[in-house]
């Protein structure tokens, strides 16, 4: 029994070491050490005690003497059990979608909804961004960013007891002066997303959402929204 649990954990090892390999180090030589830098990629290091743990057992097991054909020690089934979870980690990443905020269950608006009605529902839910939808299909967001902004540039500031017509020309993605969203497709994985968030070195704005399509294309339908917040509350520790 020893020997089949030892054999097995063995076995997982070296797929870990392939399945590492092909996922993340392609190019790498076939002697280089893959686990070390497994244990130090981003998206797996909440698990890298583990990991090295089972890099110990992994050596110890394989260079050390045979006692009468049996391996000297048996690695515990909550080993073998990790392995497995790992493996199918790396061949099957967290996807986005999967702790994104579904369509269905968003908070969005169309332009024909009340601005009053619509500002003090995200008071209340405590929500910074919301989709304007029009015919399934984003036409811009909403949020403080755009009264700033028409507020800093209306020649005559309007009764904001109207519909979101008002500031219409200051909903669209690209309009957002000091925020800016991004599209990714519904395959990306979490840690991708995770990614995006951080600064963006190439300007001075902060991206404030990301919505998830089909293809990542803007004019598709949207299956989901991240937010930095969504990504900090809901999804595993990537950072």
């Amino acid at each position: 029994m020893e020997n089949t649990t030892a054999e097995e954990f063995l076995d997982l090892y070296a797929r870990l070491e392939n399945e590492g390999r092909a996922a993340y180090f392609k190019k790498s030589p076939d002697n280089e050490n893959i686990i070390g830098r497994l244990m130090n990629l981003p998206q797996l290091r909440e698990y890298k005690e583990d990991i090295n743990y089972c890099r110990v057992v992994r050596n110890f097991l394989v260079h050390t003497p045979r006692v009468n054909s049996s391996y000297a020690i048996s690695p515990s089934p909550e080993m073998v059990e990790f392995l497995k979870k790992l493996i199918e980690n790396i061949q099957n990443p967290p996807r986005a979608i999967d702790y994104a905020v579904k369509i269905n269950n968003m908070y969005t608006v169309n332009l024909k909804s009340n601005i009053v009605d619509v500002v003090r529902y995200m008071q209340t839910m405590g929500f910074t961004h919301v989709p304007v939808i029009e015919s399934g299909k984003i036409f811009g967001v909403f949020s403080a960013n755009v009264l700033y902004t028409y507020l800093s540039q209306a020649k005559e500031v309007g009764n904001f007891d109207t519909s979101l017509e008002l500031v219409r020309d200051y909903l669209p993605l690209h309009k957002h002066t000091n925020e800016y969203f991004a599209f990714v497709s519904r395959d990306t994985t979490l840690h991708e997303v995770s990614k995006l968030f951080k600064i963006d070195v190439r300007s001075m704005k902060q991206l404030s959402a990301v919505f998830l399509t089909e293809n990542g294309h803007s004019d598709e339908h949207i299956l989901a929204m991240m937010t930095p917040y969504s990504i900090l509350r809901d999804a595993p520790d990537l950072f």
